[in-house]
């Protein structure tokens, strides 16, 4: 069985994290794309596996500007694990823009 478990996006880029259940085992698939805004046209798009949500958000916040995307949706099972992530974050850190986009997680994640 295949669950969508979280998805963002950013102009022109976006993907969507699915739990699959194999013999009472989960993976987790990224299904990511990116297109081209003033064509329309896709540019690019594949799949990235995971073991674990842990592994992907990992990999997913590694990216310097990950806290830009925007979020669209959360699995219930994995908001726990979100709110301690996102409390976690020393908020003296951060600037008035990220605060920003920090409370529109928050937001979608309540």
């Amino acid at each position: 069985m295949e669950e969508h478990i979280f998805s963002w996006s950013l102009d022109g880029f976006g993907s969507t994290l699915f739990r699959i259940s194999e013999n009472g085992k989960y993976r987790f698939i990224n299904r990511y794309s990116t297109m081209d805004m003033d064509e329309n046209d896709v540019w690019s798009k594949g799949n990235v596996e995971y073991n674990s949500f842990e592994d992907f958000w990992m990999d997913f916040t590694d990216r310097p500007i990950w806290l830009r995307y925007r979020p669209i949706f959360v699995h219930k099972d994995y908001k726990p694990f979100l709110r301690k992530f996102f409390n976690d974050i020393p908020q003296g850190s951060l600037t008035m823009g990220e605060i920003c986009r920090l409370n529109l997680w928050l937001f979608k994640i309540d």
